[in-house]
């Protein structure tokens, strides 16, 4: 009999770092080294603090004391997380404070946190276009359908004109919190290795979208940030390139045995 896989991502021993990124945006990242990116969240500090992520199910009590640093963490008042993925929301059984919500896309609500056992009932979903104030800030939600997951979305806070893709802009490895150097070519590299796209039809539309946006700051879930000075490089590389899925997951060839 095959031995059974025993994957798991539990990365407890990680070490975690935080960088304000702009005015009041704060960047909590970890190297994972079983996959060799960065998980990302992002604390925003504003009337009613919101984090964007949790990180896997081990890391966040780490991601949780970065959180401490900047506020106290009963003041935090929403959880966003932008797709239905352990290292997007793994580590909201572990949230301690009382006064969070968690915030997912309407699609998140309606296929993921309905019908599951323990799933938190008590959550705001949002649809493309709408938005949530959290006082200085607005978050404009954009649905990216197919962008990795089916109910995957985006934010646009507007004011400071920060874009947060999810795994959009991907980068490997551990660099510096804003990226000074084009990485676009590793970023299709590894999507292809990954094969976390059915297609490029989906992704380029959703990018056409989003440099029409002309952000300032764009703030990955695995990798550096990316300010408009690079922004355009990683957007030509998705347009320009061929990343979608070939029979590559996670670096392992998948061949087909037809009969």
């Amino acid at each position: 009999m095959q031995e059974m896989s025993k994957t798991t991502l539990n990365p407890k021993d990680v070490e975690v770092s935080i960088s304000e990124i702009c005015d009041g945006i704060y960047r909590i990242c970890g190297l994972v080294d079983t996959y060799g990116i960065t998980f990302n969240q992002f604390l925003i500090n504003d009337e009613t603090p919101t984090l964007i992520h949790t990180g896997p199910m081990g890391m966040y009590p780490l991601i949780e004391e970065k959180v401490k640093e900047v506020i106290q963490l009963d003041k935090l008042g929403y959880v966003a997380f932008l797709h239905f993925e352990s290292d997007e929301w793994g580590g909201m059984e572990f949230l301690k404070s009382p006064r969070a919500r968690l915030v997912c896309s309407d699609l998140s609500s309606k296929l993921n946190l309905t019908g599951w056992y323990n799933m938190p009932v008590d959550h705001i979903s949002f649809w493309d276009g709408e938005v949530l104030k959290t006082g200085k800030k607005t978050l404009r939600f954009i649905m990216t359908p197919h962008v990795h997951h089916w109910d995957s979305m985006m934010i646009f806070e507007e004011n400071t004109k920060s874009l947060f893709t999810s795994d959009l802009y991907i980068q490997p490895g551990q660099n510096k919190p804003v990226v000074s150097e084009d990485l676009s070519e590793s970023m299709i590299s590894l999507y292809r290795a990954v094969g976390i796209f059915a297609s490029e039809r989906p992704v380029r539309e959703t990018t056409k979208r989003l440099v029409s946006l002309n952000p300032n700051m764009v703030f990955p879930m695995h990798g550096s940030c990316i300010d408009k000075s690079m922004f355009n490089r990683y957007a030509d590389a998705i347009m320009d390139k061929d990343f979608a899925y070939t029979n590559m997951l996670l670096g392992q060839k998948l061949e087909y045995n037809v009969t």
